[in-house]
């Protein structure tokens, strides 16, 4: 891996360099520690919490974190993490990744996993923020309360893709699918509503950017779900992806369109300080499906 966090409940992800881990952890122990006479330096897996040995700080142009679990030599360090074996295996970090579908779930109390509920729970407002920017299309308060009842019928902190790198966008991808017609496309999206359109010659995006019918006795069948999420290790460096697809009735594919995973925009809105723009109204909602 290429980024590393300090600590299991730090949501402040660095890139791996000398500069920036010397910067985090100001050179003081555990991080810095002598292992079989040598120097160490060990961190946080930013993806599943377990500790992380930087091989090559000081010998290679670009370093990279490697998972450090349990052994007699790791007995040694005082290691941070969380040190689970099961959350390893399906990390995409990992060298034995698994095919991840829906269905695979980490167990119900995985420190992980409630981490991402408590993440979603705290950040609710911001993450919907980061959606509606990332996809191009409103959430409403409506739109946003319906997620929020998918996520937690299918738990969807417990689905094993889900890190607290890519929360936003595991929370749109438990989704079920939701009817396309009213909605309201962002500056960010008005491509795909033209390319809608032209597929469709029955519907058009008004003057509010609402996707509407030509013709009030008409009706519109689309749908809009988020659909194959995929992850990719290009040597230490990670990308996720789903894709956002517009169905009809018979569940034909009308248009889609990838939505990367940018995990600096989503690091560096819950880790900003400026609250003058929080939504108490979405994190009300939060707290109503997501507390205890």
């Amino acid at each position: 891996m290429d980024i590393f966090k300090i600590s299991v409940e730090s949501i402040q992800v660095y890139k791996i360099t000398q500069e920036n881990f010397d910067e985090a952890t100001k050179k003081q122990a555990p991080w810095y520690q002598p292992i079989n006479g040598h120097d160490g330096w060990f961190a946080v897996c930013p993806a599943c919490d377990n500790p992380v040995q930087i091989i090559g700080m000081m010998s290679r142009e670009k370093p990279f974190g490697k998972h450090f679990l349990s052994s007699q030599a790791s007995m040694l360090v005082p290691l941070k993490g969380i040190v689970d074996n099961d959350e390893y295996e399906w990390c995409p970090y990992a060298s034995k990744n698994k095919t991840l579908n829906k269905s695979a779930q980490r167990h119900a109390d995985s420190k992980v996993g409630l981490l991402i509920r408590q993440t979603l729970l705290e950040q609710f407002d911001r993450i919907i923020y980061l959606l509606e920017k990332c996809l191009g299309i409103k959430i409403t308060l409506a739109l946003a309360e319906s997620m929020l009842r998918d996520y937690c019928a299918v738990e969807g902190w417990r689905y094993r893709g889900a890190t607290r790198q890519n929360i936003p966008w595991i929370f749109a991808y438990m989704m079920q699918a939701k009817k396309l017609y009213g909605r309201i496309f962002l500056k960010q999206g008005l491509l795909l509503a033209e390319e809608l359109c032209r597929k469709r010659p029955d519907l058009l995006c008004n003057q509010e950017h609402k996707i509407v019918t030509k013709t009030e006795k008409a009706f519109c069948d689309l749908t809009f779900s988020f659909i194959k999420h995929r992850r990719h290790l290009d040597g230490e460096t990670l990308s996720e992806s789903m894709e956002l697809n517009i169905a009809d009735s018979r569940q034909q594919t009308v248009c889609s369109k990838i939505i990367p995973f940018d995990y600096d925009f989503f690091f560096k809105l819950i880790n900003s300080k400026d609250e003058t723009y929080r939504n108490g109204q979405l994190l009300r909602l939060a707290q109503t499906f997501l507390a205890g």
